[in-house]
C-alpha cells in the first residue's frame, strides 16, 4: 500500500477521535472502519511488518470501545478478540511493541466478556494480562505498575463475584500494595490512586465479613483523601464525607460483632 493510502488512514483515524469524543458513534465507527480496510490491506501486503500489524490492531481495539460503548457486544469482542491475536503476533517480531498493547488489549477484553455474563472467560483474560504486566514491571516499572494494579483489581471483582472470596482478597491486597510502593517513591501523583485501590479493598473485606480490617483501611482512606481535600476541597471534600460515613458505619458494625 501507497504513503497517500496510510495517509488516509491516519486522517481516518484522527476523524474516528473526533467523532469519539464528541459522542457520535456512528460517525466514528464508520471512519474506523474505512481505515481498518486500509490497515488490513497494509498488514497483508507485507505480513511480517510489526509496525502495520500493530496499526491494525490499534485500529481494532478502537473500533471495539466504541461498539462495547454502544451495545455492540458481539462485534465489540469479535473486534478486540482480532487486535489481541494480532498483538499476539505483534509480541512474537517485537515485545516491546507488543506486550504492553497485548495487555491492554486482554484487560479491555476481560471487560467486555464480563459485561457480557462470560466471567470465567473475562477471569482467563485478566490473568494472562496481569502475568503480562508483572513481567513488564521487571521492564519498565513506571509504566506497568498502575496497569497491574488496575488489573489486579478487575482480577478481584470478578474473583469476589465467581464466589472465590480469599482469592479476591489476595488479589485486591496486591494492588493496594503495587500502587502504595508508586506513592512511596512519588506521592502527589499516586494518593489519589491508592486512595482507589484501598477504598476497593475495604468494600470487599466489608463484604467478605472483615469488618476490623475495613475500619482501618478505611481509616487510611480518610487520611488520604483528608489531605487531597486541603489542597483541591471542591473535588475531594464529598468524597471525604463518604469515606467517613462508610467508616462510621464499619465501625459501627466492628463494635456490635
Amino acid at each position: 500500500m501507497g504513503k497517500r493510502d496510510l495517509e488516509q488512514a491516519r486522517i481516518l483515524e484522527e476523524r474516528f477521535a473526533e467523532h469519539a469524543d464528541a459522542g457520535r458513534a456512528q460517525e466514528a465507527l464508520a471512519a474506523i472502519d474505512e481505515a481498518i480496510d486500509l490497515r488490513r490491506q497494509d498488514s497483508q501486503d507485507d505480513q511480517d511488518d510489526a509496525e502495520s500489524l500493530n496499526a491494525l490492531a490499534n485500529a481494532l481495539y478502537s473500533r471495539s470501545l466504541v461498539l462495547a460503548a454502544t451495545d455492540g457486544s458481539q462485534a465489540a469482542l469479535e473486534a478486540i478478540g482480532e487486535a489481541t491475536g494480532i498483538w499476539r503476533q505483534v509480541t512474537e517480531k517485537d515485545q516491546a511493541i507488543g506486550m504492553p498493547n497485548l495487555a491492554l488489549a486482554l484487560t479491555a477484553m476481560s471487560d467486555q466478556q464480563a459485561a457480557a455474563g462470560d466471567d470465567e472467560a473475562a477471569l482467563k483474560s485478566l490473568d494472562e494480562a496481569v502475568k503480562i504486566y508483572t513481567f513488564l514491571q521487571s521492564v519498565v516499572p513506571d509504566q506497568a505498575m498502575l496497569p497491574t494494579a488496575s488489573a489486579l483489581g478487575g482480577l478481584a471483582t470478578i474473583r469476589f463475584r465467581m464466589g472465590d472470596h480469599t482469592g479476591a482478597l489476595e488479589a485486591m491486597t496486591e494492588a493496594v500494595t503495587t500502587v502504595r510502593m508508586l506513592a512511596v517513591q512519588d506521592p502527589e501523583p499516586h494518593r489519589d490512586p491508592l486512595a482507589v485501590a484501598l477504598n476497593n479493598l475495604a468494600t470487599l473485606q466489608v463484604r467478605t465479613g472483615e469488618i476490623a480490617a475495613a475500619v482501618g483501611t478505611l481509616e487510611e482512606v480518610a487520611t488520604i483523601v483528608s489531605t487531597l481535600a486541603d489542597t483541591e476541597p471542591d473535588v475531594y471534600k464529598p468524597v471525604l464525607d463518604t469515606v467517613l460515613a462508610n467508616l462510621q458505619q464499619a465501625q459501627a458494625h466492628a463494635a456490635a460483632s
